[in-house]
């Protein structure tokens, strides 16, 4: 496997892996009609905001070359959150407006993600960056998610970029044993969860 530069060939890449681990890092597919609206809010936009910030991890897969994993993201977040609320939010909510036919009370959430412009956390100050992590389980458990990771603060330091954050779900426990690992610090607890920080 290998860590390269995003393409945007690899756009339908993001929404799938996005989908297939996202269900606290599980397959998330069945809790779906639209297999798209998971990663119409948190993997796409970013390829058209900074794709310079999104890698790709690929490798192998039945017999396949193809994107396995990514890590994506922004060097600044509230640069992010106006373009996202000015341009990606309008047409996504007039998209998946209501809740009618969700399969789920998480496709519910998903959707209603749009409803409403995003607001630029408080932690965005101290921590400008923030990111998403994702890989498929054959590209699990070699390294590769730390090797990301390292790829992602080296961009981040070429970009200025002091300080980066993630929140992670409560219920994703490998995924906040991980990012502690990592030498993250927490930074906020949450209803949903945890936010943690990284200086660079």
């Amino acid at each position: 496997m290998c860590i390269r530069e995003y393409r945007e060939t690899d756009l339908p890449y993001l929404y799938e892996i996005c989908l297939k681990t996202g269900d606290n890092g599980k397959d998330a597919t069945e809790l779906f009609y639209d297999p798209y609206v998971l990663g119409q809010f948190y993997a796409a936009p970013y390829a058209f905001f900074e794709k310079d910030c999104v890698f790709i991890l690929e490798g192998d897969y039945r017999g396949l070359r193809r994107p396995l994993g990514y890590i994506l993201g922004t060097s600044d977040t509230a640069a992010y959150t106006e373009w996202f609320n000015r341009y990606w939010r309008p047409g996504a909510e007039l998209l998946y407006r209501g809740n009618e036919g969700c399969k789920s009370p998480t496709e519910a959430h998903i959707r209603a993600l749009f409803a409403d412009p995003l607001e630029c956390p408080a932690w965005a100050e101290a921590y400008p960056g923030h990111i998403h992590i994702d890989l498929l389980p054959e590209a699990q458990g070699a390294g590769w998610g730390r090797k990301l990771m390292d790829t992602m603060g080296e961009r981040f330091i070429q970009k200025g970029c002091r300080g980066f954050h993630l929140g992670v779900s409560a219920a994703n426990e490998g995924g906040i044993a991980f990012y502690r690992r990592y030498g993250m610090e927490e930074i906020s607890r949450e209803s949903w969860g945890i936010v943690f920080g990284k200086r660079l």
